[in-house]
């Protein structure tokens, strides 16, 4: 199966300069062409502008916020985050990032909201338990601390199962704040990567041709994060790579049914099901994904190899 057909899309001319300060981690940059490029086309009566855009203008303000972060501009970080979710309000990733930044400048309601938010979308979330536990605590409500710390046993890694429990014990011990403190900084810092870092990882495994090390990424982080439909569509891409057309294309489905407006995920529907022979049901999908993207050269050229033959 080609790569080419499944690691991205063929993006129209006019988005080519947004995609390509994205790329190039000018996330600024990409920001705020992608911004200008929204403001031109607000009002169209289609949609598929819009939809691409916003799946790009997501990724642009995570990386901005990073980098922001990492000098120290928690505002403007914290601002990124907000427009991200706005676009897109179903990425529990990014509602926890957004509550660390929100606690770091002190406001700690709107830290815990988004905890909430992020847990509401993912309920197994163990980092967003954890990190909404400290919140109770901090605030001196052990009860409810203790509370979320029980339910995050249910999805807790193995190796912290015991750290949990001890700080069940302790924490109405204002003996051990120091140590409480300590486990609650263990739980929080030592964690699997997150699911930009294990997108980025299985993007350059993919490229490189290591499908295997691919899937065991992204699956660890689908564990953590089943709703970062990105996740699904990668997954899809290495199965699509293995020959595992099937696997790949309920991933597919799955990135799809999480957002709807996914064309990524949808154009690689089509191709799956064109590889399985299924050219009927890869006809449909692909003649909806051309209503959205008519002049997409990808989806284009397949629908010609779909046409019949007089």
């Amino acid at each position: 199966m080609v790569l080419g057909k499944f690691i991205r899309l063929l993006p129209k001319s006019n988005l080519k300069k947004g995609i390509s300060f994205l790329n190039k981690g000018e996330f600024g940059k990409a920001c705020r062409t992608f911004e200008s490029y929204m403001t031109k086309i607000e009002g169209e009566i289609a949609t598929q502008n819009q939809a691409m855009v916003r799946m790009y203008m997501v990724e642009s303000y995570i990386g901005y916020s990073k980098k922001l972060a990492s000098k120290g501009k928690t505002l403007e970080a914290a601002n990124q985050l907000e427009k991200a979710i706005e676009l897109e309000p179903n990425y529990a990733d990014v509602h926890f990032g957004l509550s660390a930044l929100y606690e770091r400048i002190g406001r700690n309601t709107d830290s815990r909201k988004c905890l909430e938010a992020a847990l509401k979308i993912n309920p197994n979330y163990f980092r967003a338990r954890i990190m909404l536990s400290k919140s109770y605590h901090s605030a001196g409500e052990n009860r409810l601390a203790i509370e979320e710390l029980n339910k995050s046993l249910s999805c807790s890694p193995a190796f912290y199962i015991e750290q949990v429990k001890e700080l069940m014990q302790i924490i109405d011990d204002v003996e051990n704040e120091s140590e409480i403190k300590s486990i609650y900084h263990r739980l929080l810092e030592e964690k699997p990567s997150s699911s930009e870092v294990s997108k980025q990882i299985a993007m350059e495994a993919i490229q490189n041709g290591n499908y295997d090390f691919a899937v065991a990424e992204l699956k660890k982080s689908i564990s953590m994060n089943p709703n970062y439909p990105d996740l699904h569509n990668l997954l899809g891409v290495a199965y699509a790579n293995m020959g595992m057309t099937d696997d790949a294309i309920m991933e597919f489905e799955t990135a799809l049914k999480i957002h709807p407006g996914y064309l990524k995920a949808r154009l690689n529907i089509a191709l799956g099901l064109y590889e399985k022979g299924a050219n009927d049901e890869s006809m449909h999908h692909l003649e909806r994904f051309l209503k959205l993207d008519p002049e997409n050269e990808l989806a284009n050229n397949l629908y010609r190899e779909l046409q019949p033959v007089p």
